[in-house]
């Protein structure tokens, strides 16, 4: 495949790549039921979340990304002067090459699709290789996707741990890793020997923060919400809300809506056999989540019931949580919500920073104004955690956004996609200069032997505001830059004196 890219023009064409992006399209919008069943057999999936949360999404980004490649693919103009006066010069988006892409489990559609358009519509050629753990839904999705695309620029390896450790000893021009941390570290480490850069999307402790000015009849709406946040997919989703921090006046409260939303309307009776509630994606998960409920010192208070045989575990809230439980020292990645009471925010943002720090989502419940300008508690939250992103009074609504960079930060990843950012991911921006012959005589001053016109002219041509400044030595610099009469007046004088000493020199 490599050696296909190179030796192939086919993929820099926009017309090329519209038409494979088509296929994949129609492969999706005619293999959705499908989809929706390999997904149930795999992990107990409602057809409905499937529809919903993946398939849905993945085809708006698709379509968002056919309607705006023609755009996106143009070259940027470069502004510098006088260097621009006599030659274009732009920046030209380049495919990388051939991209690694290796997708998790618990969303495997929606994950697999994002980055693969976007590699696609980029130009380049992608290995890809889907999660071992959804064996019904990676065997359809290969089969659907390599009879849509051809061969000769998408391919896909199946397997486990040893067909990922055989792809990561080749050299590709990129490689995104969307899972967990670990696995993360390992693919970066072995990219690092050969300079490969990498997209990692991981995940982290994501906090729903319900703060003091939250009014008591907003209340029942914020549990229903983080209770969806934290239980769909069985809470194996990379911003689900991982874990509440609530001020004390307003905790009895909220756990009482959240007990509710739970048992009344959203989970109500579910069991092992419900088929709209997903389970957990294997027997090693369901025994790790089991080992953290019996160890967490917790009080449940709703939930608490699990079932081997069917990798069951109903969705359980824990009150009374310190931040030293079972439940607190990793993602927990199921449907375990434990609660934690604060009564000083600084003392609670202290804690996240120190044992849980740059989650990829954090939100933020608030009855005052949503503005952080005019919150000052919302603005200490946003400005004490750095999170992959941040929504205020719901949750997860970023993740669908097509045309808004989705990652992480720190520990919870680093690069971002989606839209116009999974095109700019896979692509190199080029620098291009298209020089003349004609204007040799203006360059006379770069050639030896030097003098003092010639120095100057390199000053003049380089400091456009020829040595004049809109700030002062001391005093609060103008945040808003220069004013335009100044911008035009410095440049007059700058190219005038660029003339002059063009002039002294010939």
């Amino acid at each position: 495949m490599v050696d296909s890219f190179h030796n192939s023009k086919k993929t820099h064409s926009v017309q090329y790549r519209l038409n494979q992006l088509r296929n994949v399209y129609f492969a999706l919008k005619d293999n959705g039921d499908e989809i929706a069943e390999a997904l149930e057999k795999d992990f107990s999936r409602s057809a409905s979340e499937t529809r919903n949360l993946e398939l849905g999404t993945s085809l708006t980004e698709v379509v968002h990304t056919m309607s705006s490649l023609h755009k996106w693919v143009q070259p940027d103009k470069v502004p510098d002067l006088p260097q621009t006066m006599t030659c274009p010069v732009y920046v030209e988006k380049i495919p990388l090459g051939v991209v690694l892409i290796i997708s998790p489990f618990n969303y495997p559609l929606l994950l697999s699709v994002g980055a693969i358009i976007g590699a696609l519509a980029a130009g380049n050629c992608v290995v890809f290789k889907p999660s071992e753990l959804t064996p019904n839904f990676s065997k359809l999705f290969t089969e659907i996707m390599s009879a849509a695309l051809d061969d000769d620029i998408f391919y896909v390896v199946n397997g486990g741990i040893q067909e990922t450790t055989a792809l990561l000893e080749q050299k590709f021009d990129k490689i995104m890793y969307t899972g967990n941390n670990m696995v993360g570290t390992i693919i970066a480490k072995k990219a690092a020997e050969t300079l490969t850069p990498v997209l990692l999307e991981l995940g982290g402790k994501s906090p729903a923060f319900v703060l003091e000015d939250v009014k008591d009849k907003d209340l029942a709406t914020v549990a229903r919400r983080i209770a969806w946040g934290r239980f769909t997919n069985a809470g194996q989703t990379c911003v689900a809300v991982d874990y509440v921090l609530v001020h004390e006046t307003k905790k009895a409260a909220l756990v009482k809506h959240l007990v509710a939303a739970v048992e009344e309307t959203l989970f109500k009776d579910v069991d092992e056999n419900d088929t709209n509630y997903t389970h957990i994606i294997h027997d090693r998960a369901f025994e790790n989540l089991v080992k953290i409920l019996k160890q967490s010192k917790g009080r449940v208070v709703t939930g608490g019931t699990h079932n081997a045989a069917a990798k069951y575990i109903a969705p359980t809230i824990l009150d009374n949580v310190n931040w030293d439980d079972s439940t607190m020292r990793g993602e927990i990645f199921g449907p375990l919500l434990p609660i934690i009471t604060y009564s000083n925010l600084d003392e609670a943002l202290a804690n996240i920073r120190e044992r849980c720090d740059t989650p990829l989502a954090q939100y933020v419940f608030t009855s005052g104004n949503t503005n952080r300008n005019k919150n000052k508690e919302l603005d200490t939250i946003l400005t004490r955690i750095r999170s992959g992103a941040t929504v205020i009074n719901d949750v997860m609504m970023h993740v669908p956004l097509t045309s808004a960079p989705f990652g992480g930060i720190g520990n919870s990843g680093q690069g971002a996609y989606h839209g116009i950012y999974s095109f700019r991911a896979f692509s190199h921006e080029r620098t291009t200069i298209e020089a003349a012959f004609w204007n040799e005589f203006a360059m006379k001053a770069r050639y030896p032997p030097y003098n003092e016109d010639k120095d100057k002219l390199f000053v003049a041509s380089q400091r456009r505001h020829n040595g004049k400044v809109w700030f002062g030595r001391t005093g609060d610099v103008p945040k808003n830059g220069p004013s335009s009469l100044f911008t035009i007046w410095t440049g007059i004088a700058g190219f005038s004196a660029v003339l002059f000493y063009v002039g002294a020199i010939l």
